[in-house]
């Protein structure tokens, strides 16, 4: 299993690579952007929510302190609707760390909207390793798709029958959550068996937390939306919660990219992960990636508060990651989304070929 794994990975790097300058120059649209704002009466929380659209109004440079991005803001809306895509952040990013990726996809007509998980994000980590960091992720995605769905300006181009999911990190869970995975900790025994007690999951302050989160599932209320019909997991993290059992009732076809950087420290786990599974699913793995370098370049003032997650590849290995990264994207999404309007006769390849049993 493990050599069929990484011919496939190597397969589809290459394929992505090849494919996308290709669908690079196919882009036909500006990129128009704009904030929503919402108080979240039932968690007392403000959701803050960055949306990228396309646009036929040219891009000028928009601060938005510390962060800096080219956009049209405001910018009047392409004719046509549009597949929805919701960008879940990593746990040490927010609504703007992966503007890059947002933008790219826009060009290629895509609603992309990428809110900022109040309580895990990197100004508020007080959820980290509760059932609360989740619950409260999968929240922010379908109260996302409802801002989106109930906006005068956005409804008429949003088309809420192509949604989709992006997550990174703690967010590929939450996507998959979403998608209709129920966690149970089932495997977090055999896992930590396997990995040892070095492990982030595995040390004594992590199984302490893990114990009372454990302790909340299964959860009460499935957390699943009906509207997300394809997910992508970037680098999923807290896999321990999951199990074949867990993942028995999920639907959406779903890709997973593994940075290979971490895949070094563990081996098995994308495999493993992809083999619980009831429907087959697409795996990619980007040599030499890790969670920080599938952001977009930090801001000087990050990149010195943050150094090993801003830092931990150079710019040129940032954009050749994030080339590879946004032609996989784009197959994978034309393919299980349909044909974006900006693109017709785009419908790209499969991104992989499925696992084998």
């Amino acid at each position: 299993m493990r050599f069929w794994l990484s011919l496939l990975c190597s397969f589809a790097v290459a394929a992505g690579a090849l494919l996308a300058p290709c669908l690079a120059r196919a882009a036909g649209y500006q990129v128009g952007f704009r904030t929503i704002g919402q108080w979240q009466v039932e968690n007392s929380l403000r959701l803050d929510v960055n949306i990228w659209y396309p646009s036929i109004r040219p891009p000028r440079e928009l601060d938005y302190p510390p962060w800096t991005i080219e956009a049209a803001r405001g910018g009047k809306p392409a004719e046509g609707r549009f597949p929805v895509l919701v960008l879940s952040h990593a746990s040490p990013g927010a609504r703007f760390s992966y503007y890059q990726t947002a933008a790219w996809l826009a060009m290629h007509g895509f609603v992309v909207a990428a809110p900022t998980h109040t309580v895990d994000c990197m100004y508020n980590m007080e959820a980290m390793f509760t059932w609360r960091q989740f619950r409260t992720r999968a929240a922010d995605i379908t109260s996302t798709l409802n801002i989106l769905q109930k906006s005068p300006d956005l409804a008429p181009l949003a088309d809420m029958s192509r949604v989709g999911v992006i997550g990174y990190g703690a967010g590929g869970l939450a996507a998959l959550l979403v998608g209709g995975a129920t966690p149970d900790c089932s495997a977090r025994e055999n896992y930590c068996a396997g990995i040892g007690r070095q492990d982030m999951y595995c040390n004594p302050w992590a199984a302490e937390k893990l114990d009372a989160l454990c302790a909340a599932l299964p959860p009460r209320k499935n957390l699943a939306d009906s509207r997300v019909k394809a997910v992508v997991a970037v680098s999923p993290a807290f896999s321990i919660l999951l199990s074949q059992k867990s993942l028995r009732g999920y639907q959406p076809p779903t890709l997973l990219i593994a940075g290979g950087a971490e895949i070094e420290d563990r081996p098995d786990t994308i495999r493993l992960l992809a083999s619980w599974f009831s429907r087959p699913v697409d795996v990619l793995q980007i040599d030499d990636a890790d969670t920080g370098a599938f952001m977009s370049p930090c801001p000087p003032v990050l990149s010195e508060d943050l150094p090993e997650l801003c830092g931990s590849v150079s710019l040129e290995e940032r954009e050749q990651i994030l080339e590879t990264l946004h032609g996989a994207l784009l197959a994978f999404f034309l393919k299980h989304l349909g044909e974006a309007d900006s693109a017709p006769g785009m419908a790209g390849p499969p991104v992989v070929e499925t696992l084998p049993d």
